[in-house]
């Protein structure tokens, strides 16, 4: 049997947790502590492989939200999420005593600057807002490896932009995907119901973004949220 635990066969048997685990969304070491947990007693072999799975679940969310492609769809969370998610891989790596697997941290250096200069085109193309802050950006850069110096003109334009969350950016990408002529916005329910509208006053698109917390209480951060995407959307108000 191969001592790259990244390499090492699954048997059957383990093949639906494996697939589990690579697809596990936001949570990779949460999954892997309920499989273990129900899957009770099993050889290190046999967990090691698990691991293995869990690793390939970070890198696959990670690798989500370095793909600019992404940015502002639905399941896009943001290249300060993937800063996080790679900080906790990095964690969990080191409490495992395992290196990451051959060639990832290059490749998602790569995946950065391909991300940095494909974020430098649509701010250049006029884009009033950044898909990232400049310090979500150092912080990924500084756990890849990535040597921002050609990016100093990107990273400048970058802070002096606002920069929506991941929630904003999937507004702004919906509302700006039509030809409107005038944007109109509503308020109920804890809600904030945006609109982009054709000439003659009908909606060509909405978003409805939240403006409260469980507690129905108005969150300031939802708030907030809601009047950034109102004031970039670039449309007279109907």
């Amino acid at each position: 049997m191969t001592d790259d635990p990244y390499l090492r066969p699954t048997p059957p048997w383990l093949e639906d947790e494996v697939i589990m685990l690579e697809n596990s969304g936001e949570m990779p070491e949460v999954v892997l502590a309920e499989s273990l947990y129900h899957l009770g007693t099993l050889p290190l072999e046999d967990v090691d492989i698990l691991r293995a799975a869990t690793v390939r679940g970070y890198l696959k969310i990670i690798e989500r939200d370095m793909d600019p492609a992404n940015v502002g769809l639905p399941p896009f969370r943001g290249l300060g999420r993937a800063g996080e998610n790679l900080a906790r891989l990095t964690s969990f790596l080191g409490r495992l005593g395992w290196p990451p697997p051959a060639g990832t941290m290059a490749e998602l250096a790569r995946r950065l600057s391909d991300y940095l200069s494909a974020e430098g085109r649509a701010l250049a193309q006029g884009r009033p807002y950044a898909s990232a802050t400049r310090d979500q950006v150092e912080a990924t850069a500084r756990l890849v490896g990535l040597d921002l110096s050609s990016f100093k003109e990107v990273l400048a334009r970058m802070d002096a932009l606002p920069a929506p969350d991941f929630w904003g950016l999937r507004a702004l990408r919906r509302l700006g995907a039509t030809q409107g002529q005038a944007k109109r916005r509503h308020e109920t329910q804890g809600k904030a119901r945006l609109e982009v509208l054709d000439g003659q006053g009908r909606p060509l698109e909405a978003m409805e973004l939240p403006l409260t917390t469980a507690t129905d209480s108005e969150d300031p951060e939802c708030r907030a949220r809601v009047e950034l995407a109102w004031r970039l959307i670039p449309l007279p108000e109907a």
